[in-house]
């Protein structure tokens, strides 16, 4: 146990040097007035035991500074990110001086891509230096906001409820021309433009063009079939769009393919998946084998369709400048103005939650229940006549774009929603909505990323990996040869929130140092949701995965020889079991790898399932075969977030902590404890020399040569034991109380002499 001078220590972090040292960071705090002032602590091992743990950082107010991640780079410098009440900083100091809270530099922030919510973060080096941070920060709106896209002749606006966002044109999509926008099943944002297909996913944006394979660069209407694949309706025809399929992304149809006419207004796709094109000669559909054509002979109001829809009975709906055509399967039944239809010219068609249609047409909106219209024009309360796109959302509100702007309708009055500035009086071509807030992890967080060339001065810009509405958590990142990264979390369930559940974890990898990433991987069983999963990269860049789910008491691991493009058959790892499952735990696994391209795995489990006290396992993977697990630790207090790392090729050392059962949610007065394990692993040890120095005190500064790692045998089993100090936390100042304290008997004996002396009587000669 290395936390002695500390009443809740959490959340540890160990890297081991290239000459074998360790380094520990964690977080904990002492009582300032009343609050709680915490502190980063930081401790190693040298010739005369391990440090007495520092504060190395004074970070936040209020219980907020946690869950630090290290690294270090073959230089010799540690790297720390660690969060401050709901930001991720950045820190870093050479080793030899890492004792001494005032070689620390300045933290920075690196946080802030999302909405300021940020909690858990790792930080990895690699060979170049470069260094490489993910974290997680919720993204999206706050709980209760409605998030709407707008689309205009000259660009796009995002709006929730309170004010504006404009895409600037440097930003990506410019002034474009917008004629639809969906979101995607991922939540990120398609725009078809006057210039082919924008892609959105909250920090980066991504074009698509003829160039790429799109059938025309005007794209009218977008859509996302149930299998995730994208299409897309041009002045050129119909593109199905499967960034899955690397082979061929994409599929062209034109009226050589059995299109009745190449320009394409208007898509939708029915339950059967079947897709439905509107063009200006009719409109199509297409069962996945050929196109079935329909005009105005079939019994179409009319020839040149301008929007397309299917309601809840299957039933498709057909826009034309004539009336809005019905059809059933079987016959068409056309309505216009003499039916009830406000405006014969019908633009923009939608379905609410009660499958009522709605038509936006030339002269106002219509609503048709089946059985009776009810008509909305400017004079009862719409911002304009002719309508050009409509919207229900996610809590039934109705959004009408017309060629004045835009006007909200919630089922009894309209409301004229103002546009900003620039978009003021502009027509609205296409509406859509964030449906990140009606997700089932509202304001829950995705996994960012950021790199630094220059020791950490400068950092890329936030790139966001995950862009998910299901909650992201856990990241880890790993560096391999090369320039490969790899990132892995856990998606569904949110443990700062509390919100959400398991739903897979995910795995991405950039081959060029993080500058491109592909897309994500996630892992799926039939047993359940895989979570807290751990990636290590073994013997010629091969990976493995390990992972456990809710619903079994089995780890599973996965193999991939190709970077992760495929991976094995989940297979279970024999002789230890899985801790019971508990929702927002702190439970988690993690990985290195030896000179010899072994990777260590430490688990937390049991060797038998009535086994009562919970262990922190080490197991090896050797590229073929696992060896037994060993049981390093057991305790009655559960041991949680193991953390293990390698250094000098050879030198393993393991970091978890305890929480003691009588205040396992009160740290102000539980006892929370870090603990360190090592172990001498059979590959080659691999040392550089000379080793640096490390000041062995904080105060004095005085180097002392680092204690070599001893070579050790795995004891199978540590009991706990209190350290038997008082309760309470020792900074770097308390240094010259205890330097004091320890003085004193020497400092009352000169004293003594000196009052002798001045007491003795004096003679004359």
């Amino acid at each position: 146990m290395i936390s002695t001078n500390t009443v809740s220590s959490w959340f540890p972090d160990v890297v081991v040097d290239d000459w074998g040292r360790p380094h520990v960071v964690w977080n904990s705090g002492r009582p300032k007035g009343q609050e709680i002032m915490d502190l980063l602590m930081y401790s190693t091992l040298t010739d005369s035991g391990w440090l007495e743990p520092g504060d190395v950082a004074v970070t936040a107010y209020g219980g907020y500074t946690v869950r630090p991640a290290v690294a270090v780079d073959k230089a010799g410098t540690l790297h720390v990110t660690f969060r401050g009440e709901t930001t991720i900083y950045y820190t870093s100091a050479p080793i030899s001086e890492a004792r001494k809270a005032s070689s620390w530099t300045p933290r920075r922030r690196i946080s802030g891509a999302g909405n300021d919510t940020a909690y858990y973060s790792d930080v990895a080096v690699d060979e170049q230096g470069m260094i490489h941070v993910v974290w997680n920060e919720g993204e999206s709106a706050d709980v209760g906001e409605r998030w709407v896209w707008f689309g205009t002749p000259q660009g796009a606006a995002l709006y929730d409820g309170k004010g504006w966002r404009i895409q600037e044109p440097q930003a990506g999509l410019g002034n474009r021309v917008i004629y639809a926008m969906i979101e995607d099943a991922a939540g990120a944002q398609w725009f078809g433009t006057d210039e082919g297909v924008y892609r959105f996913d909250g920090v980066t944006w991504q074009t698509l063009t003829t160039q790429d394979g799109l059938a025309g660069q005007q794209v009218y209407c977008l859509v996302q079939d149930p299998d995730g694949r994208l299409w897309f309706g041009t002045d050129g025809g119909v593109s199905l769009y499967d960034e899955e399929d690397r082979r061929t992304p994409w599929i062209n149809y034109t009226v050589l393919s059995g299109l009745p006419d190449n320009a394409v207004h208007a898509i939708a796709i029915d339950p059967l998946g079947v897709v439905w094109a509107g063009t200006e000669k009719g409109v199509a559909s297409y069962d996945g084998e050929r196109w079935v054509r329909y005009a105005d002979q079939d019994g179409l109001a009319a020839a040149a369709v301008n929007a397309v829809a299917v309601d809840a009975q299957w039933n498709v709906w057909v826009g034309t400048g004539q009336g809005v055509s019905q059809y059933d399967g079987q016959r068409w039944t056309t309505y216009t103005v003499e039916n009830g239809l406000v405006g014969n010219v019908v633009t923009a068609i939608t379905v609410d939650q009660e499958d009522v249609m709605w038509f936006g047409t030339d002269n106002g909106v219509s609503r048709f229940n089946g059985r009776e219209w009810t008509s909305y024009t400017p004079g009862g309360g719409l911002v304009g006549g002719a309508v050009t796109a409509l919207l229900v959302d996610g809590e039934g509100i109705l959004w009408a774009g017309t060629d004045a702007g835009v006007s909200r309708y919630d089922g009894r009055a309209w409301e004229t929603v103002t546009l900003p500035p620039g978009f003021s009086g502009q027509k609205v071509t296409a509406i859509t909505e964030d449906r990140r807030v009606n997700a089932m992890c509202p304001s829950c967080a995705d996994i960012f990323y950021r790199h630094s060339t220059d020791g950490g001065k400068t950092w890329s810009a936030a790139v966001n990996l995950s862009s998910s509405f299901a909650g992201s958590a856990k990241p880890q990142i790993h560096v391999g040869s090369g320039g490969k990264v790899y990132v892995t979390w856990e998606e569904g369930e949110d443990w700062y929130l509390y919100e959400g559940y398991p739903v897979a974890s995910m795995y991405t990898y950039s081959a060029d140092g993080g500058h491109t990433w592909n897309k994500p991987i996630a892992f799926t069983s039939p047993w359940g949701a895989p979570q807290q999963m751990a990636l290590g990269i073994g013997q010629e860049g091969s990976l493995v995965v390990v992972w456990r789910v809710p619903e079994a008491d089995s780890f599973y691991y996965q193999i991939s020889t190709d970077d992760g493009t495929t991976w094995s058959q989940p297979a279970p790892i024999p002789g230890v079991l899985t801790n019971v499952w508990a929702p927002f735990s702190l439970d988690a696994c993690d990985a290195t790898t030896d000179s010899a391209g072994t990777v260590h795995f430490l688990v937390l489990g049991h060797r038998f399932s009535l086994e009562e006290d919970l262990g922190v396992f080490h197991l090896v993977w050797d590229g073929s075969t696992w060896s037994s697990p060993v049981r390093v630790f057991a305790s009655s207090d559960p041991p949680e977030w193991p953390r293990i790392e390698i250094g000098a090729g050879n030198q393993v050392y393991a970091t978890w902590f305890t929480r003691d059962q009588k205040h396992i949610e009160d740290p102000d007065h539980g006892r929370y404890k870090i603990w360190v394990s090592f172990y001498e692993a059979s590959a080659p040890p691999q040392t550089p020399f000379p080793s640096p120095v490390v000041a062995s005190t904080a105060e004095s500064g005085t180097p002392e040569q680092a204690k070599p790692t001893p070579t050790a045998t795995p004891v199978s089993i540590i009991v706990p034991a209190d350290s038997g100090l008082p309760p309470g936390l020792d900074t770097e100042s308390d240094e010259i109380g205890r330097l004091a304290l320890a003085l004193s008997p020497t400092i009352i004996v000169l004293l003594a002499i000196v009052v002798l002396r001045l007491r003795k009587p004096r003679y004359r000669r």
